[in-house]
């Protein structure tokens, strides 16, 4: 019987190919990815602020404000090429230049990343040899492949697609990403790659992007840890014929707003479900904060804790852990004495505290609850109405297991 092939990921988008290979950066599984628009795509991104900025990251910041079309971004895992100097500068130039060369592109149309081990030099030879290679496998079928060749140490890739309206027309959005440790993004995160069909302009794409990744990717997050390579890009193929949004204003773009919105926020909980050795998605939900940037804040504080996050591992309804979490947050409104906070998931919901004090409750269900595998922790402020939540998973043994030794 004929394997029957699917269209997926980031090639769900017409005008989009991909592929994933093993070029030889890891001993045995895929390790470079590369997507290719062959009537060129416009590409926005938003990058770390960790101020150690990996090659590749530096360089892509530099031609996205030079450019905003183009055909091929590449992709490695195994190695980050951050700290790597003046050299790992020079190898980024010289990737361009093989990839364009073997695309019969220019180099100006070429984008490039990287993941992996900090502060290794790039094997070139590995990545000439792999350029080489990848070029002629790139397919409008390539998606699912290019998702397992930019992971590290994820467990699963990390795809998603969908359609939408535009103007009366049915668009496709697609994408992945890949992150499992060192994720606490600003701004950027990870690696995460999205593409669609529509025609859209380079400035209303980005402005899309910064807005969807603060409200998504920026309230995710494993262990606290920014990383150096933290980069999510948008590509638009144009494929779709509509009419070009450039502002606000334009038929459609509230719809292609809303679109990137929802990837992002799929994609950055599949990060969260993945993270380094995690057994439980946590979602952290603040209500009745005077403003969002407190709700913001206090969320991420909760979530970033290591002892709340080891006390969902360990199912122990310790929400004193929580509430102290809380207060050291930055934050411009705050009153410990009226707020509330209770464990909820699928086997039921629990108070746990009541203005700002303990109540009696049953141990019993307490610990059914924190048994699930997603568990959602209430906290309501009880200042004002506004919310956020944040995204998070418990510390395992497992966590420190796969940091302990991560080089090797």
């Amino acid at each position: 019987m004929t394997k029957k092939l699917h269209k997926s990921g980031v090639t769900a988008a017409a005008g989009v190919q991909a592929a994933g290979i093993h070029a030889g950066f890891k001993k045995r599984k895929k390790d470079m990815a590369l997507l290719y628009f062959p009537d060129g795509a416009t590409v926005a991104g938003v990058f770390t602020k960790n101020k150690v900025k990996a090659a590749p990251v530096q360089y892509d910041q530099q031609v996205l404000q030079q450019h905003d079309r183009f055909k091929a971004i590449l992709i490695n895992s195994g190695n980050a090429n951050a700290c790597t100097g003046k050299q790992g500068k020079a190898d980024v130039e010289e990737t361009v230049k093989l990839l364009s060369t073997e695309l019969n592109i220019q180099p100006e149309e070429v984008l490039v990343s990287s993941t992996g081990v900090i502060g290794m030099f790039m094997n070139m030879e590995t990545m000439k040899k792999g350029v080489k290679a990848i070029a002629p496998e790139v397919s409008e079928f390539g998606g699912a492949a290019a998702s397992k060749a930019i992971m590290t140490t994820d467990t699963v890739p990390k795809e998603v697609s969908f359609t939408f309206e535009v103007a009366g027309k049915t668009a496709t959005i697609g994408g992945m990403v890949k992150g499992s440790g060192m994720i606490h993004p600003n701004l950027g995160t990870m690696l995460g790659y999205i593409t669609t069909d529509v025609a859209i302009s380079q400035a209303a794409l980005h402005a899309m992007l910064l807005k969807a990744a603060d409200a998504t990717f920026n309230h995710a997050t494993i262990d606290g840890d920014t990383s150096t390579n933290d980069s999510v890009f948008v590509a638009a193929t144009g494929k779709l014929d509509n009419q070009l949004i450039s502002s606000a204003d334009d038929a459609g773009y509230a719809e292609v707003e809303a679109a990137v919105l929802s990837i992002c926020s799929q994609l950055a909980q599949l990060l969260v479900k993945d993270g380094e050795g995690a057994t439980k998605f946590v979602e952290v939900l603040v209500s009745g904060a005077k403003t969002v940037a407190d709700a913001v804040s206090i969320g991420k504080s909760v979530a970033t804790s290591s002892l709340v996050k080891t006390a969902m591992f360990g199912e122990d309804a310790n929400w004193g852990r929580v509430i102290t979490a809380a207060g050291y947050a930055d934050t411009e409104y705050f009153d410990a004495d009226v707020i509330d906070i209770a464990f909820s998931s699928k086997n039921g919901e629990i108070q746990l505290c009541e203005a700002g004090m303990g109540v009696v409750f049953d141990e019993e269900l307490a610990k059914k609850i924190l048994e699930a595998d997603e568990i959602n922790i209430l906290i309501d402020l009880h200042l004002g109405t506004e919310a956020a939540s944040t995204w998070t998973c418990d510390f395992s043994y497992d966590y420190v297991k796969i940091n302990a030794d991560y080089r090797s």
